[in-house]
Formats: C-alpha cells, sequence, structure tokens
C-alpha cells in the first residue's frame, strides 16, 4: 500500500503538469515561491523537505515535470509570436547601424574638435595674458589717479594751514581732510610710501582742526555768537563729525550740572567747605575742623555756614542749568537755520531725525533726569544728612528759586519766530523733580494745620474756642499760604494742602454745632398757639425771647466761621490766581457750616413770619367793603398779621442779628448776610404771593394790601436788607402795588407790570372775576399754605396749565352775565388772563 501509495502521489503532479498550461503553472501555490524576488533555494529546500510527505526524488521531478512544462509553453509562445519577434529583430537591427553611424560622426566630430583645440588654444592664451596685463595697467592707472589726486589734496592742505592763523579758512581745511579720508576709504593706498609719509601730517591737521572747530563751537555757544556757531558748525560738518560733535557739547553740560548737583547736595562737602572757610587756613586745626564738621554732616547735623553753602551751590546749579539750556537752545536756533552751502542739507535734519525730539527737548530730559536721581538720592534715609533736613523744611525756598530760575530762562529764550526752550510743562518736570522734599513739606504744612483746627476746633459739644485760639488758627493759614504766595505753583500746592485742613475744620465745625428743636425756638407761645399770638394784645408784646443757649452757641460758631471765611477770602486776593481753584472749594464748605449752624433760626424765624402772614387770608378788613361795625374800614391802619410780622423782624435784628460779631450788613459781605437777603427776599415774594390769591378784594381792601406792603417793605428795609439791593423780589413788589390800582384793559401796555412774574399777574386778576369762576387752588381744595407750598415745588411752566386749566373748566355765562351788568372789568381781566396763558404755551 505504501508503495502503492507513493506511486499515485508521483503520477498525479505528473499528469496535472502535462495537462497544464505554463500560466496554471505559474499560478500554481506549489510553483509560487519560485516567483519571489528574494528566493532563497536552500531556505526553500529545507521548507520542502521538512513539510511534504513525498521523497526528495519525487520532488525533484515535478519540479522537472514543471520545469518542462514551461519549457514547452515557452516555445508555444515563441512560435506564435514568430513574426512579432522578427519584426523586433529587424527594428534592433537598423538601430545597431544607427547607433555605429552616430558613433563615426562622434569620432569624427572629436577629431575635428581636437583639432580646432590645437589651432585656438595658442591665441587663448595670449589673449589671457594680455586680459590680465590690462586689468593690471588699469588698477595701476587708478591706483596712480587716486594718490595723485590724494597727493594734490594734501598739497592743498598744507597750502591752506602754512597761511597766517587769520587767513585759514577752517571749513575749506576740513573739507580737504575729509576728502582725502574719502580717497583713503575708496582704495587701500597704505603700501604707498609717497602716501604713508602724509598719514602724521594728515593726523596732526585732522586733530588741529577738530579742536579749533570744538574751541569756536564752545565759545560761540557760550558768548551766544550765531556767526561764531554757524562758522564752526560748517567745519565740523565738513569733517562728517556734526552728530559727534552736538552731543560731545551736550554731554559736557550735562556733566558740569551733574557735578555741581553732587556738590550742591553732599552734606559732607558742604561741611567740610564750611569748616575750612571758617577756619580760615589754620593749617592742622582746620583740617581737624573740617573732619569733625564731616562727621556732624554725616549724623544730620548741620555744621555753621553749611546750610549758606549748600543754598548758594544750590544757587549755582540752577544758574548752570540756566546757561546750559540757553547755550543748547542757542545751538539749535543756528543749526535749525545753517545748511551747507553744497548740498543745501539743513544742519538740524542731520542731527535731529524724524520723530525724535529737539536737542533742547533732549538735553531737558536729561537734567531733569539727573535732577530727580540727585534729589531722590538724597531723600533717602540715611543718606542726606542735613541736606534732606534743610530742603524738607524750606522747600517753599527751593522751589522759588527753581521758579525764579525758570522765568530768567523763559524770558531769555523767548523771542519773535523762534521756539523758547522751555514751557509750563518743563516747570513741571523740574519741580517734580524735587518732589520728595515737596511731599514732605506738604506733610508737614498739613499737620501744623490740622494739629492747630483739632486746637482750635476740638469737634465736641464742650465749650466753643475763643477768639483767641480762632484767631492763632487763623493767623496760621495766612502763614502757610504766604510762603508760597510768590510763586504760582508753590500757591496752587499749598492751597490744595490748606483745602485740606479747612475741609477738616468745616466737619469739626459741624460736630461741635448745637441741635435739636431749641434751635427752632422762637420764645413762649401765644394764646393760640402761634408763637407770639394774633391778637392786638398780643402784638404789643415782643414778638420773640432772647436765644437760648444752643441758639448762642451756633451764633458764636458761626461768627468764628464767618471770620475765617472772612479773613481767608481776603488772602485769596492776595494770592496768586493759580491758588483760587484749590481754595475756594474748601472756604465754601466753611461758607456752607456756617450757615448750616444758623440756618435753623433763620427757618424758624421765616416760618413764623410766614404763619403770620398767611392770615391776611381770614382777615375781613381785606374781603369786605365795610368794616364789622358798619362803617369803612381804616385803610391808614396797618393790619394786626404784618405789625406782627414787624415786630418780629425788629426782635429777630435786635436779639439774634445783633449777637452775630460782626453784625450782619450790606456793606460787607458775610454768610450771615447772604441768609439775611434770602430771608428779605422770601417775605416780600410770599406776601405778593398771598396778596394776589386774596378773594374777593375790594377797593379798600387794594387801599389795606398796599398799605401793609409798605409796611413790611419798611420793617425789611430796616430790620434785614435794603430793598433796593434786593433786586427782582424789591421790583415785583413795586410792580404787584401797581398791579393792584391798574384796569384790566391796560395792562398789557403798563411796562412796570414786566417785572411781576406771569403767576401773580395771573392769581390777582382771579380777584377781578365772578365768583363761579374757580382759581386752581379752589379748584383742587387746596388751602392756601398748601398751594404755596405746591408753587414752591412745581416750575412756572406748570403753574400756568394749571391756571389755563382752570379758565378752561370756568362757566362762560358768568363772566357773560358781569359784563352784561355793566362789569366790563371781569371781561378784560378774562381776555388778559387767556392771552398771557397763552403766551406761556401749552
Amino acid at each position: 500500500m505504501g508503495k502503492g501509495g507513493e506511486s499515485t502521489d508521483a503520477t498525479e503532479p505528473q499528469a496535472a503538469a502535462a495537462g497544464s498550461s505554463g500560466q496554471d503553472i505559474l499560478e500554481n501555490p506549489r510553483f509560487a515561491p519560485f516567483l519571489s524576488d528574494n528566493f532563497n533555494v536552500a531556505e526553500f529546500t529545507s521548507k520542502v523537505l521538512g513539510g511534504s510527505h513525498t521523497t526528495a526524488s519525487a520532488q525533484s521531478e515535478q519540479l522537472r515535470n514543471g520545469v518542462l512544462q514551461l519549457e514547452t509553453s515557452l516555445s508555444d509562445e515563441v512560435v506564435a509570436r514568430n513574426k512579432e519577434l522578427l519584426h523586433h529583430v529587424r527594428r534592433m537591427l537598423d538601430a545597431e547601424n544607427s547607433v555605429r553611424d552616430v558613433v563615426l560622426s562622434v569620432e569624427s566630430l572629436q577629431s575635428a574638435v581636437r583639432r580646432i583645440r590645437a589651432e585656438v588654444v595658442g591665441p587663448y592664451e595670449q589673449i589671457k595674458h594680455k586680459t590680465q596685463q590690462l586689468r593690471n595697467i588699469h588698477a595701476t592707472v587708478d591706483i596712480l589717479r587716486h594718490v595723485i589726486h590724494r597727493l594734490k589734496l594734501a598739497q592743498k592742505l598744507r597750502a591752506q594751514l602754512a597761511m597766517p592763523a587769520a587767513q585759514v579758512d577752517l571749513a575749506k581745511a576740513a573739507k580737504l581732510i575729509t576728502d582725502i579720508r574719502h580717497v583713503d576709504a575708496e582704495v587701500d593706498l597704505s603700501a604707498i610710501e609717497a602716501v604713508a609719509a602724509d598719514a602724521e601730517f594728515l593726523e596732526s591737521a585732522r586733530k588741529s582742526v577738530q579742536e579749533q572747530a570744538e574751541a569756536a563751537l564752545i565759545d560761540g555757544v557760550e558768548s551766544l555768537s550765531q556767526a561764531k556757531v554757524g562758522s564752526a558748525l560748517q567745519v565740523i560738518f565738513n569733517l562728517d563729525e556734526l552728530q559727534q560733535a552736538v552731543s560731545q557739547l551736550l554731554s559736557r553740560h550735562l556733566h558740569d550740572i551733574e557735578k555741581a548737583l553732587r556738590n550742591a547736595l553732599d552734606s559732607r562737602h558742604l561741611a567740610a567747605q564750611a569748616a575750612g572757610g571758617a577756619a580760615g587756613g589754620q593749617g592742622a586745626g582746620a583740617a581737624a575742623g573740617g573732619a569733625g564738621a564731616a562727621a556732624a554732616a554725616a549724623r544730620g547735623q548741620a555744621a555753621p555756614g553749611a546750610q549758606d553753602k549748600m543754598w548758594q551751590a544750590l544757587r549755582d546749579v540752577l544758574e548752570q542749568v540756566s546757561s546750559s539750556t540757553v547755550a543748547v537752545w542757542h545751538l539749535q536756533r543756528v543749526v535749525a537755520k545753517k545748511r551747507d552751502p553744497l548740498t543745501h542739507v539743513c544742519f538740524l535734519d542731520v542731527l535731529v531725525g524724524p520723530g525724535e525730539p529737539l536737542l533742547v527737548a533732549r538735553f531737558w530730559s536729561d537734567v531733569v533726569r539727573a535732577t530727580t536721581d540727585a534729589f531722590a538720592s538724597v531723600a533717602k534715609p540715611g543718606k542726606g544728612g542735613f541736606v534732606r533736613d534743610t530742603l524738607a523744611a524750606a522747600y517753599p525756598r527751593l522751589a522759588g528759586m527753581v521758579e525764579a530760575m525758570f522765568e530768567r530762562l523763559t524770558a531769555e529764550t523767548t523771542i519773535k519766530g523762534v521756539l523758547p526752550a522751555v514751557g509750563p510743562a518743563q516747570l513741571q518736570q523740574l519741580l517734580a523733580a524735587t518732589g520728595p522734599f515737596q511731599t514732605a513739606y506738604m506733610a508737614g504744612c498739613l499737620a501744623r494745620l490740622t494739629d492747630a483746627v483739632a486746637a482750635a476746633f476740638p469737634g465736641s459739644s464742650r465749650q466753643l474756642p475763643s477768639a483767641t485760639e480762632v484767631q492763632k488758627c487763623i493767623g496760621l493759614f495766612h502763614e502757610e499760604l504766604k510762603v508760597g504766595s510768590a510763586s504760582p505753583q508753590l500757591a496752587a500746592m499749598m492751597a490744595a494742602t490748606a483745602s485740606k485742613a479747612l475741609a477738616l475744620l468745616a466737619e469739626r465745625a459741624e460736630y461741635s454745632a448745637a441741635s435739636g428743636p431749641e434751635l427752632r425756638h422762637l420764645g413762649p407761645p401765644g394764646p393760640d398757639g402761634g408763637g407770639g399770638g394774633g391778637s392786638a394784645a398780643a402784638s404789643s408784646r415782643p414778638a420773640a425771647a432772647g436765644p437760648n443757649q444752643a441758639q448762642l452757641r451756633n451764633i458764636a460758631l458761626c461768627s468764628q466761621l464767618q471770620e475765617t471765611h472772612r479773613s481767608l477770602s481776603a488772602a485769596l486776593a492776595r494770592l496768586p490766581p493759580t491758588a483760587a481753584p484749590a481754595l475756594a472749594g474748601a472756604l465754601a464748605s466753611v461758607q456752607a457750616a456756617a450757615v448750616d449752624a444758623v440756618a435753623p433760626i433763620f427757618r424758624a424765624v421765616v416760618e413764623a413770619c410766614e404763619e403770620r402772614l398767611l392770615r391776611m387770608h381770614a382777615w375781613a378788613g381785606y374781603h369786605s367793603a365795610t368794616s364789622d361795625g358798619g362803617g369803612e374800614p381804616d385803610v391808614t391802619a396797618t393790619s394786626p398779621h404784618v405789625a406782627e410780622v414787624a415786630a418780629l423782624l425788629g426782635d429777630f435784628r435786635g436779639e439774634f442779628l445783633g449777637r452775630f460779631v460782626p453784625p450782619p450788613s450790606p456793606a460787607l459781605a458775610s454768610c450771615v448776610g447772604s441768609l439775611v437777603e434770602r430771608m428779605a427776599s422770601r417775605l416780600l415774594v410770599f406776601f405778593v404771593r398771598h396778596a394776589a390769591l386774596l378773594r374777593p378784594l375790594s377797593q379798600p381792601g387794594k387801599l389795606l394790601v398796599a398799605k401793609d406792603l409798605a409796611e413790611l417793605q419798611a420793617a425789611v428795609g430796616q430790620q434785614l436788607h435794603p430793598l433796593e439791593q434786593l433786586g427782582r423780589p424789591y421790583r415785583a413788589v413795586k410792580a404787584f402795588r401797581a398791579l393792584l390800582f391798574t384796569p384790566a384793559a391796560t395792562i398789557a401796555s403798563n411796562p412796570l407790570l414786566a417785572e411781576l412774574p406771569p403767576a401773580v399777574t395771573l392769581h390777582h386778576l382771579f380777584s377781578r372775576l365772578p365768583p363761579a369762576v374757580k382759581a386752581p387752588h379752589e379748584r383742587s381744595g387746596l388751602t392756601p399754605l398748601q398751594y404755596s407750598l405746591w408753587l414752591d415745588s412745581h416750575t412756572t411752566d406748570e403753574c400756568l396749565r394749571s391756571i389755563a386749566a382752570a379758565l378752561a373748566a370756568a362757566p362762560g355765562d358768568a363772566v357773560a352775565a358781569a359784563a352784561a351788568g355793566g362789569d366790563t372789568e371781569a371781561a378784560d381781566a378774562l381776555a388778559v388772563m387767556k392771552r398771557l396763558t397763552a403766551a406761556a404755551g401749552p
């Protein structure tokens, strides 16, 4: 069976190989490994023998059958494609013949090239040598040209410098030196002996011209000579060193300022100078004194005369700053106009690029930086010694010196058509450099003022300060403000500091003021509870008692605040205008505190007067043609309520206003004076308002109103304020008196009535209409007092709209009936009222 099996396994592949095509064999998995590019015979043989159940001979036989089959298939493929293969063979033969012809052509071409090369190489070498020779000749000629040009320039320079000093043209010499330098930059001539021989002369000439130009520039800047500066700048420009020379000049001035600052703020140096000057050259004693003074300065103690040395040194520093700034400004003025005659370029464009600061601005910025650093270094604890303490304590002197220097600098550099060297912003920068000492001084000033305020106004309910304490506080304010009176900048800073202290004063005054209902108490109430009574008997006694303790306290406090405000306001007029904005607000707060202290007293008096004046609506004398006794009313007698108001004002003048120090007077502006003026205006306006609301108002009633108005004017003018100085309220009173007796038809043509508010005219004209036409407060059911409060809280336009609404709601037949009955005044009054309300708009 085993043999039979082997025979079967061997014959099947053979049969398969014999019956399959070459393509099938290639696709057979058994032969697929032979198609791999990385086929390994040993690996394949080992794998086949290890994994197959047949023998090696059987495997070999199978492979031979496969190869035989492939050969058979290949032979069949060749026979089938015989014509195509022969065609390709003929094409290959033709290609081979073409290649042979090309090879012969290439060989012929190469032979021709070799022959041409042999013929051309000789002339080429000659041309190459000639070209090199020509290049060398050209370089030699160029060098010779530069050498000749340089020698000629050097010769001209020698001739120029050989002239007498007065005839030497430094600008021309500088131009020659620069031209020689440009020649040296174009070609290297260092190996030429003729050129090297001039090197020492040229360097010496350059230094000489440069030194003369810089000396001329410094001299021209110091003497402020535009001609000298222009000539020197032209020489330096020709040397091509304009930027460096100007920078060095600015640096030299800045270095001098920095050195002067160090010496002026060095406490040891100042102490040694003071000690040396005092010793007067006493040998070893002077040296010992200088060492002791330096040690004292290190401990913060000023040697005798050291402070004077410091102030003198600071004056020298500021003088150096001023002179250096003027010098730089003068230099800038020249370079802004100076142009090179050959290139026509402006020197300022060479020195300052687009968007860069000008020379003066650049220099001033450096000066401010140096000054800021110097003062900041001295202000550090443990560094400045007595200099720090002196500057902090006497800062106004330092600020005054700075501002005085700045004023001189501004005056010297203010020329028509030329930008000044500095402006207000530069002054602020320089003052800001002294900021540490400014802050220290202002803090000390504020501490002194607040201590004085705390001593004068303790801010409690204890006894008020005496007049001496208040005057001492005011005097300290004057002293502190006077320190800065000569300096606009310092005055503004001092005013700002004083305003803080005044704000504290106003706050403490508010705490010291009495409060409570006692401030509104004006005396024992009358029989009717009205604070003075309304009967004739009541009017015969004083309308108000003297002030109580709370009122006296606030009156005294108001007088003290008023004196503070008056005194400092007078001082403000003597200060520079820069102090006004800072101090005005603080003075206003002091005035407000003074007014608030006594305002309740004035409000109580005004309310008491208004309460009495409101009784006019209930007094029969205004409304009836006859009195209660059946006769005509006495139009020469003053109404009881007006008499009570006059008595109340008289008592108020004697018991209250007389206690103010000084008493309120129109000739002297004061806090209380403003309250009195407002009070006088309010009483007149209040009387006119309510007199206009009287209805009905008979002809005798009009006379009584006029009489009462005259009495009230007299009382207000005598006890409170002159009527002529009240302005519009007084003119309104005069106009209302005229309105009482002016026919309605002529109201529009009376110019005096233009001073009267339209609402007052309209309210009065209701008294000339029939009772059926209701006034606004009558339609709304308001009392005269309630309507008066409504008028205080609403605008004139709102009042006129309410009057127009009342007229629109009035029955038309009532006025028509009155006119038909012969009362043409009612019709005229209604026409005037409609015209006034229409003019006011919707």
